[in-house]
């Protein structure tokens, strides 16, 4: 899937172009990672150039004038006069030659006394952007790929309370397949087991009085667990094991909504995507405007509103508009107008969350998770052993097996296979993903760690490594991977 730049961080910190004169390349890294900013920054000196790549303010990889990665980094930091130019719409490289935080790469800037170092961390850069638009907040979550969330910016309002990096969110209403389940009279794990043979899409709901579940599933396997219990949301098995344990003890009622694939994953995303913008207060912001660049972008998450009595929620994928809903207007419309209206009140904060790729949600086996009994067991881990045709009618679509991982080998193998050195030969495996895709292989090689021990499992999964999406990583070094895994599994055979 092409990488799209991503959202432009609006409103701006610092210009689009200028002199290094004015602005040293210490404070524009510095402001990139407060902004969060995507896209391309070019800074010259004369006859010397150097390009330097940002997603979500993290830089990631650099190149110029013979060289690249730090040393791209350390060599145009040290300059005093120069220009530079941002562009946020560039398409960004596949390349990842910086792997340290940038947080860190600042501190030894500052630590040699670069140009630039005698500002304070927070410092603004030259010409700041009036107060009004500085409402990016520093709490924004921070995502998996290490993402640094920006420093507090002095003077500018913060959100009165921080935002957890989990949140179970309202979720919109669908078709309702039951309703007011008492839990009392339900036995849960027939419950589950039904949902999945009936191929649902969507989710099961807890309603409680001091506490609230959800179990999402995605066509019949769950995919994922959230449980508010008050003072903090779980995740994954420990929060299948909060619910379960209150459905045992007969506390609340239970409703099952279904939903199309779209909005299921929407949700999802809506639930676990990084929040790339945070605490934009609305009276600063044209949110109409917001909504259209996010269109234009084409991305995958939402766009949501907190007005002191309201929650509204906008959900898009590839830019197209889902549906919009509220806290208490939850039955999904095809307009943002429910969403944007709480925006008419001042003290509404504006919040917006996107992936760079969208993937089809990795599911778990139910039965493995019905048989968890403590709480401070691991969050999911999955993988697929085969693709569902999205396109295909339910009924004919093959099943789609899961199963969580690791996973112990439980096929017997047959009397050739029984000879073949498996963790040898899986590590075999790894060591080329780690050879071909250096800090990215780690999707990989959890793929490979969760095969079972025999030749068509591993064929499987080799045939899944050159159809999975991993962000950086061109398709082709993918596909060339799992052509010489290929030919090193027919040498087994």
């Amino acid at each position: 899937m092409e990488n799209k730049s991503s959202i432009e961080q609006a409103p701006r910190l610092l210009d689009t172009r200028g002199r290094l004169a004015e602005t040293p390349l210490l404070a524009l890294l510095q402001s990139m990672q407060a902004q969060r900013a995507t896209g391309t920054l070019q800074v010259r000196n004369g006859g010397e150039a150097f390009s330097l790549f940002f997603l979500f303010g993290h830089l990631f990889h650099a190149f110029g004038d013979g060289s690249q990665g730090e040393d791209a980094v350390f060599t145009p930091l040290a300059w005093r006069e120069g220009d530079y130019s941002f562009d946020p719409k560039s398409k960004l490289p596949t390349e990842e030659t910086i792997t340290a935080p940038t947080a860190d790469i600042l501190a030894e800037a500052r630590r040699r006394g670069l140009p630039g170092s005698d500002l304070s961390p927070a410092s603004p850069p030259a010409n700041p952007a009036p107060v009004a638009e500085r409402q990016i907040s520093s709490q924004a979550a921070v995502p998996a790929s290490g993402i640094a969330p920006p420093s507090p910016t002095p003077g500018v309002p913060q959100p009165e309370a921080e935002t957890p990096t989990t949140e179970l969110y309202p979720l919109p209403v669908g078709k309702l397949v039951y309703e007011s389940l008492k839990t009392a009279f339900v036995d849960f794990p027939k419950l589950l087991r039904s949902l999945s043979s009936d191929r649902l899409t969507g989710y099961l709901r807890l309603s409680g009085q001091a506490s609230r579940g959800m179990i999402l599933f995605y066509q019949g396997n769950l995919i994922e667990s959230f449980y508010d219990g008050g003072a903090v949301v779980s995740t994954g098995r420990t929060a299948f094991t909060l619910f379960k344990n209150d459905v045992d003890r007969g506390e609340g009622s239970m409703d099952v909504i279904e939903l199309s694939p779209e909005v299921v994953t929407a949700i999802y995303q809506l639930l676990t995507a990084p929040t790339i913008l945070q605490g934009l207060l609305a009276r600063f912001v044209d949110v109409r405007a917001l909504l259209e660049y996010l269109q234009e972008e084409q991305i995958h998450g939402s766009l949501l509103a907190r007005s002191p009595d309201e929650m509204g929620i906008v959900l898009l994928r590839g830019g197209t508009l889902l549906g919009a809903f509220t806290r208490g207007q939850p039955q999904l419309v095809q307009n943002a107008d429910l969403v944007t209206r709480l925006c008419e009140d001042p003290k509404t904060r504006i919040e917006v969350k996107a992936v760079a790729d969208l993937e089809e949600p990795a599911s778990v086996s139910l039965e493995e998770m019905l048989s968890a009994t403590s709480p401070s067991a691991p969050a999911f881990s999955a993988r697929a052993h085969a693709a569902t045709a999205a396109a295909s009618p339910a009924s004919s679509q093959p099943s789609r097996t899961y199963e969580p991982a690791p996973a112990a080998p439980a096929a017997q193998p047959n009397s050739e296979e029984s000879l073949i050195d498996w963790e040898g030969l899986v590590n075999q495996l790894m060591q080329m993903a780690d050879n071909a895709l250096q800090n990215r292989s780690k999707k990989i090689k959890e793929m490979l760690a969760s095969t079972e021990h025999n030749l068509d499992a591993l064929d499987r999964t080799i045939d899944r490594v050159s159809q999975t999406s991993i962000m950086f990583v061109d398709p082709v070094k993918l596909t060339n991977l799992a052509n010489d895994m290929r030919q090193v599994l027919e040498s087994e055979r």
